[in-house]
C-alpha cells in the first residue's frame, strides 16, 4: 500500500542539528514513504526557511511536497504568501504561533493573511499542543468562517488538547488531524471512532520523531484495509489538490 507522510521537516533543528533532503527522502523511502509534505520552521526567517523547502522541491519534485512557513505579523506575510503559494508553487501552508511568538485569539493580522492564503485553494496546517499559544479553538471559529478552505490540525493537537480537539470537530466538515508524535493510544483511537478514517492522515514528524514508530503505532490500530488506505494516502491525495 502507498504510504505518504503528510508532516514533516526539512532544515537545522530546533535543537541545532543538521539534517539534508538526501537523509529525508533516503530515510522515509526505507520504510516505504513514496512522498512527503515538509515544512521549515526551526529557523527565524521565513524567507530563508521557505527557501530550503523550494529548493528541496526542486531536487526531488516527486517524492517531495513543499509547505510555506507564513507568521502572519510580519510585514512581508502577503508577499511571501504570493511567492510561496504563486511563484514557488508549495501546495499549503503551515502555522506555528508558538513558533512566531502571537496568540492566535490577540492576532488580528491573521484574518486578511488566511483569506489571502483561500485564493490559492490549498489547505492550511496548524501546529496543535505543546503551548498555550497552540490551542485548537480559535482556529476551528476560522475554519467554520470559511467552509470552503480545509485546515489541518498537526499531532491530533497533542497530549495536551487532543481529546477536547476530536471532540470540537466531529461535526465540522473542513477539518482533518493528523497523527505523528501523539503516541496516546487512547487519543488515537478516539481519533478513529469519531472523525472516521477519511479525517485522518498520517505523519511522521521527520526529523524530530522517529519513523518506525509513527508508523507501528498505527498499525497497532488494527484497521481495515479501506481505513488505512484514506489515513496512508488518500486523504493526502484529496488534500495536496488545490481547490480551483
Amino acid at each position: 500500500m502507498k504510504k505518504y507522510d503528510f508532516h514533516s521537516h526539512l532544515g537545522q533543528t530546533t535543537a541545532g542539528d543538521p539534517n539534508s533532503v538526501e537523509q529525508l527522502v533516503q530515510q522515509l523511502s526505507s520504510f516505504g514513504i513514496s512522498k512527503v509534505g515538509i515544512c521549515c520552521t526551526s529557523g527565524n526567517s521565513m524567507i530563508e526557511q521557505n527557501n530550503i523547502v523550494y529548493d528541496a522541491m526542486c531536487k526531488y519534485p516527486d517524492f517531495i511536497e513543499g509547505y510555506a512557513d507564513i507568521n502572519p505579523k510580519d510585514p512581508k506575510a502577503y508577499e511571501e504568501i504570493e511567492r510561496t503559494l504563486g511563484t514557488m508553487g508549495m501546495n499549503g501552508v503551515k502555522f506555528f504561533a508558538w513558533k512566531h511568538g502571537y496568540a492566535v485569539d490577540n492576532c488580528p493580522q491573521l484574518t486578511g493573511v488566511i483569506d489571502e492564503i483561500g485564493k490559492y485553494g490549498v489547505h492550511i496546517q496548524i501546529h496543535g499542543g505543546a503551548s498555550p499559544l497552540c490551542t485548537p479553538f480559535i482556529w476551528i471559529d476560522h475554519a467554520k468562517r470559511r467552509p470552503d478552505m480545509r485546515f489541518v490540525f498537526t499531532h491530533i493537537c497533542g497530549r495536551e488538547f487532543g481529546y477536547s480537539c476530536i471532540e470540537a470537530i466531529k461535526d465540522i466538515p473542513n477539518i482533518w488531524v493528523e497523527t505523528s508524535a501523539n503516541e496516546e493510544a487512547d487519543i488515537l483511537k478516539k481519533a478513529v471512532e469519531v472523525l472516521g478514517s477519511k479525517k485522518i492522515l498520517m505523519g511522521t514528524d521527520w526529523p524530530y520523531k522517529p519513523t518506525n514508530i509513527e508508523l507501528e503505532k498505527l498499525e497497532l490500530l488494527h484497521l481495515t484495509e479501506s481505513e488505512y488506505a484514506d489515513i496512508y494516502y488518500k486523504n493526502a491525495e484529496l488534500l495536496w489538490e488545490k481547490i480551483k
